[in-house]
């Protein structure tokens, strides 16, 4: 099927789908668009002519999250652009690209600011030296220097004596020349997409290349004599790759019409990473993943296509709760979603029939790209985005689609992604507070992490009509729950008290302690920490804050349990709780024994 015929048909899927209409102005995230986070301005990064794609970690190791935008000539062309290094200085995004970016080991390349084809990266350590390293993949430059033409590697050069973050070099030499299987000639690849990942076990990150062979409305394809098909790169250990795609995955594997997206993960959970991989547009077509085989770990034995309809991009992460790697995958139609369930008798994943996403009004406007798994709001659940600008065909009339994960059973199967709204017609927020219809137009990508350290999601939404920062406004979480401490404080303090429940306001929850050979033990609970030498052990709690009188609770078998109700008050909600455990223990010198401490921040 063209791309044509799927663009006719999207009248038809909208026509006969039938969103859930639900309720509106449902305000479960609020975002404020902040133009001080990006003091060069929204044109700065991207343009009306100029496609972006995000990558974000901690560059420097400051404990802010940096960013590096890719760009090229938008759609597919062979124009040129420069890359960008955005670097995070108190919340701050400021373009560092001409002092921390322009370092190259070939003679007249500017690293960043020489111009490149590149349409997607990822950061990885590859050299194992502890800092982020970066990798971007290049396209469409045939005729152009391997330098220009192929996947370029960034390494970070880390710090100075004095503690100053040094930047970023291009090294030509960590990746190899590739060569076309059939000719044996050099040729540059068309690659789309890359993922980094160990796949050999050897504790370094490998690298996987989504390639593409088709091109247009049209479906023009790549020459076969030019066409490389996806590439696996393996890491040395010392963060220099080669060529073993063929030597390690089937040809089935590596084939790609346009591999638009990549990921390298664990999908199945038998402790080796496995390569999942949307290939779209012509034959094939379809969502898939090279199984990696645990016992001959980087051998791939396994190859299930699972996914067909019209994908255009996937990525994983956990929707339900239950530890498992889902996936999203944005479609020409309709954009899906998938659960993993657990595995089959070969070792596959066991995946869910495709769902859709619902809507509170409205429905899926057809066309799309990058997605995202992420919480948006705090709750734990993660949510997803979808990007609308197709990499491939011109358009700008769509949007960026938000989804709230409204789902609340921990492994649970069947799920609601809905995308609320303020109200019905094309007025009012969409997808999130703060964000109207103009403000989602014609959207490459997205970044999504804590900006400036307040404990929630922002989002950084690069479009057509520029590059933004949205703040979520979302109050950050209370820290809460349980945490041991002061174990083996002294000799005397040999007890072993443990609290389980959920910690929250209005609950119960069991202090259980062992190693009790007393008939009784006394219970101790306070609102300050405390270390002070007593009766030979050390009393971890302070007496002059003790919130009840001392306690007296029965031992039997060895431990006593005590269950105890925290008050239903929203306001005691982050406030510390101290507990310890003291009983009479004659074979010690000061005829005592303590437990740990344990501090309770009571959850909301």
């Amino acid at each position: 099927m063209t791309r044509a015929s799927i663009f006719l048909g999207i009248a038809a899927i909208a026509a006969f789908a039938a969103p859930s209409q639900a309720q509106l102005n449902d305000q479960w995230a609020s975002f404020t668009k902040d133009a001080a986070r990006l003091p060069a301005g929204p044109g700065s990064v991207s343009t009306p002519d100029t496609e972006v794609d995000f990558a974000w970690g901690d560059l420097d190791k400051d404990g802010d999250i940096d960013v590096i935008a890719v760009r090229k000539e938008h759609y597919t062309s062979p124009g040129r652009r420069t890359n960008i290094l955005l670097m995070n200085e108190g919340g701050i995004l400021v373009d560092r690209t001409s002092t921390l970016a322009t370092a190259s080991d070939v003679p007249g390349d500017n690293g960043f600011l020489t111009p490149t084809n590149d349409r997607d990266v990822v950061f990885a350590d590859f050299d194992g030296d502890g800092w982020l390293d970066v990798i971007t993949a290049t396209t469409l430059s045939d005729g152009l220097s391997k330098a220009l033409g192929h996947p370029r590697i960034h390494m970070n050069l880390g710090n100075d004596g004095s503690g100053n973050w040094l930047g970023l070099r291009y090294e030509e030499s960590r990746i190899p020349q590739l060569l076309h299987y059939g000719t044996g000639l050099p040729e540059n690849p068309r690659f789309c997409s890359v993922a980094a990942g160990d796949v050999t076990g050897n504790g370094l990150p490998d690298l996987y290349f989504g390639d593409y062979d088709s091109s247009g409305s049209s479906g023009s394809g790549q020459p076969a004599n030019k066409d490389l098909n996806d590439r696996l790169l393996i890491n040395d250990g010392n963060g220099f790759f080669t060529d073993q795609s063929q030597l390690r995955m089937t040809t089935a594997m590596l084939k790609s019409a346009f591999g638009n997206s990549v990921v390298i993960a664990d999908f199945n959970g038998d402790g080796v990473n496995d390569v999942l991989k949307d290939t779209s547009l012509n034959a094939p077509q379809f969502v898939a993943i090279s199984y990696n085989d645990p016992s001959n770990p980087g051998m791939f034995n396994i190859f299930d296509d699972f996914h067909n309809f019209a994908p255009y991009h996937t990525s994983e992460g956990d929707l339900n709760n239950d530890g498992r790697l889902d996936i999203i995958i944005s479609d020409d139609g309709a954009d899906r979603f998938r659960v993993n369930t657990g595995n089959d008798a070969f070792g596959r994943v066991s995946w869910t029939s495709a769902q859709t996403f619902e809507f509170a009004a409205g429905s899926d406007d057809g066309f799309a790209s990058n997605n995202l798994v992420v919480d948006l709001n705090n709750d734990g659940w993660n949510d997803v985005i979808i990007c609308d600008v197709d990499v491939d065909i011109p358009s700008y009339t769509r949007r960026v689609h938000i989804y709230h994960n409204r789902t609340t059973v921990v492994g649970q199967n069947t799920l609601s992604l809905r995308e609320e709204k303020e109200l019905s017609g094309s007025g009012g927020w969409h997808g999130v507070v703060g964000m109207n219809k103009s403000d989602m137009t014609g959207t490459h990508d997205v970044a999504v992490f804590d900006l400036d350290q307040d404990g929630d999601n922002d989002i950084l939404i690069s479009r057509q009509a520029g590059t933004f920062v949205w703040m979520n406004n979302s109050t950050p979480p209370t820290p809460c729950g349980f945490t041991k401490y002061g174990i083996g404080a002294s000799a005397a303090n040999i007890l072993d008290l443990t609290a389980t429940g959920s910690g929250s306001v209005g609950s119960a929850l069991t202090l259980t302690t062992t190693g009790v050979t007393a008939p009784s033990v006394f219970q101790l609970v306070s609102g300050a920490q405390a270390s002070a030498p007593i009766l030979g052990g050390i009393l971890l709690i302070a007496q002059s804050a003790q919130l009840i009188p001392m306690s007296t609770i029965a031992a039997s078998a060895g431990q006593s349990v005590w269950n105890i109700h925290v008050p239903a008050n929203p306001n005691l909600a982050g406030v510390p709780v101290y507990i310890q455990t003291i009983a009479l223990e004659a074979a010690l010198p000061g005829g005592f024994a303590f437990s740990n401490g344990v501090e309770l921040v009571i959850c909301p």
